[in-house]
């Protein structure tokens, strides 16, 4: 399968091609906005491996969950090029792609989510598949609790609330507090799934957890903030 994968859920943006076994993937320049070099980049890198979007069997979207504006952005760019181009959408969640890329057999992943809580799943590996073992789901840090078993940590809240998330807990083997989603990533997970999940470009939409994207005046004071 032809494939472009964009990942537009945290701060480090990345975009992926894959032909066959071949995946080249590239960082945006972090000098100027996503909303800049997302496109321009895309478009250079299909150049690159002798592509153009009509060529592509599908574009693969990380949905999230993650920063609002990322999602909007990479939901917005995914959707513009699959309707000049006729092609479906496959959405990933992008936890599943930080999981995917963690050789360990257990994972808990959790992402800062900003507004002091976190996104948090669990997955078990499946092959070179992760399969979720809880769903995507926001909390604070200190109400995030690990299922039943022994895991491997991975994801910024790792790092954002180290003195909150899983304080203690015996049960996490370690982390790795600097794991973020990467396009290649998703592409792997799609190259293994397939496209039956793939969706009209219609349907396709971030991936939230949660509705409320921003703290009032009044609740950034009251968690120590400023107005």
């Amino acid at each position: 399968m032809k494939l472009l994968g964009i990942e537009t859920s945290c701060e480090i943006v990345t975009v992926a091609v894959a032909t066959g076994e071949q995946l080249a993937q590239r960082r945006l320049d972090g000098t100027r906005t996503p909303s800049e070099t997302l496109v321009p980049t895309a478009l250079a890198l299909l150049a690159e491996h002798g592509l153009s979007l009509s060529a592509l069997d599908a574009i693969v979207l990380g949905v999230g969950p993650g920063a609002f504006t990322g999602l909007r952005l990479g939901c917005s760019v995914a959707q513009g090029f699959a309707l000049t181009a006729d092609l479906p959408v496959l959405p990933v969640c992008s936890l599943d792609a930080i999981a995917a890329a963690q050789p360990h057999p257990m994972v808990f992943v959790a992402t800062d989510a900003r507004m002091g809580e976190t996104y948090h799943a669990a997955y078990r590996r499946e092959g070179d598949d992760v399969l979720a073992v809880t769903a995507p789901a926001c909390l604070p840090p200190e109400l995030v609790a690990l299922p039943e078993g022994a895991w491997w940590g991975a994801g910024s809240a790792f790092r954002a609330c180290a003195d909150r998330l899983l304080v203690n807990e015996t049960r996490l083997l370690g982390c790795d507090a600097e794991a973020v989603p990467e396009a290649s990533a998703l592409l792997r997970l799609a190259q293994l799934r397939g496209l039956e999940a793939a969706c009209d470009v219609t349907r396709i939409g971030p991936l939230y957890v949660r509705d409320k994207v921003a703290l009032t005046t009044a609740e950034r004071l009251a968690r120590g903030g400023k107005a």
